[in-house]
């Protein structure tokens, strides 16, 4: 999809799996920059890097014009087809922000600290990583362009976004929660904070997002203000939950809390529980029932 003359998205479909025989369709978003090189905005997941080379051909470029493949973060979906593309354009380097790259580099690692059943199907291997990112750098890619890195925790703990001030484009990752989506967030407060963060910044004239369409203008408020909404209301539902059922198990209550936002799923999965956990300690940490 063409978003602007130097800036394409293509969507990456894949199946996250629940238990054996069970599959939930999901949906992950990258982002290819075009100059005198290219440079990737995450790689989506193993299986569609094909898809993505195939996309760089369409446009009369060469795979191995790929120079850059900067990631927002460690996960699956975003990380799984770096080592695909690394095999076809073994010159390409790979950035990230440094609390994300122990992941990066070790699959195992990550499946040990986050497990997620089809994990070694979306990232079959780890990758080097050639640049680690600090926050408010300027990251040239290429000579004359560049993008700002954006330190957004609360996803995951080193998530950053790429802000590219030529093309006013906010590159977010998973930042910005998708209301009415099943919620994937470490730490509510810090995903609160980011996104508060995005939405201060100047400039902006298009959120290119991981889990939306490109968004324009004012939507592009109202989408961050219906991500904070949606933090929101559901540390209200589990605070409602802790205090009606204080002895809840952490997971019970998530799939609780998921059927009071209208979302039924045949298993709450670590990623999923580890949302709602967030809210549970700091209610915990409060010292609130």
């Amino acid at each position: 999809m063409k978003i602007t003359e130097t800036i394409h998205a293509i969507r990456h479909d894949f199946k996250l799996l629940l238990e054996e025989g069970r599959t939930i369709e999901r949906f992950v978003y990258s982002y290819i920059l075009v100059g005198k090189t290219i440079c990737l905005i995450d790689a989506g997941v193993a299986a569609t890097a094909p898809a993505l080379l195939e996309y760089v051909r369409g446009l009369g470029r060469r795979p191995e014009e790929i120079g850059w493949i900067l990631l927002t973060h460690s996960h699956p979906d975003h990380l799984g087809g770096c080592a695909p593309i690394l095999r076809t354009v073994p010159t390409a380097k790979v950035a990230v922000h440094p609390a994300e790259r122990p992941w990066v580099e070790d699959v195992q690692r990550q499946y040990r600290e986050r497990p997620i059943p089809n994990l070694f199907e979306l990232v079959g291997e780890g990758v080097r990583v050639d640049h680690e990112f600090a926050d408010g750098e300027e990251f040239a890619w290429e000579e004359g362009r560049s993008v700002r890195v954006i330190a957004t925790p609360g996803h995951s703990a080193g998530s950053v976004a790429f802000f590219d001030a030529r093309e006013g484009a906010l590159f977010s990752g998973d930042a910005v929660p998708a209301a009415g989506t099943i919620p994937i967030y470490c730490d509510p407060d810090a995903s609160l904070a980011s996104v508060e963060r995005l939405k201060n910044l100047s400039g902006v004239r298009l959120l290119l997002s991981s889990w939306h369409e490109p968004i324009e203008g004012e939507r592009i408020f109202e989408t961050m203000d219906g991500g904070r909404r949606y933090i929101e209301r559901i540390d209200a539902l589990v605070r409602e939950i802790r205090a009606a059922e204080p002895g809840l198990a952490c997971g019970e209550m998530s799939r609780k809390t998921l059927e009071r936002l209208g979302i039924r799923v045949p298993k709450v999965l670590f990623m999923v529980e580890a949302s709602f956990r967030g809210h549970w300690e700091k209610i915990a940490g409060a010292g609130n029932p």
